[in-house]
């Protein structure tokens, strides 16, 4: 997926894929804290998170 202006590159699935990672570990990391510091312990969505985030990080560093 490409989406072009003016016939430049501006975003690529690679980008969506990198910065949709970086948000859901961001989500990761917050559900972490929020079990560790205020026993609120949500484990699907620490697990959820982190293994999306991680998936879509490693798949948009195979893309070129």
């Amino acid at each position: 997926m490409e989406i072009k202006k003016d016939k430049k590159l501006i975003i690529t699935g690679k980008t969506i894929c990198l910065v949709t990672g970086i948000l859901s570990l961001i989500v990761g990391v917050y559900w972490l804290i929020r079990a560790l510091f205020y026993d609120d312990t949500n484990l699907i969505a620490i697990l959820s998170s982190i293994c999306i985030a991680l998936y879509l990080i490693t798949y948009a560093g195979k893309r070129s």
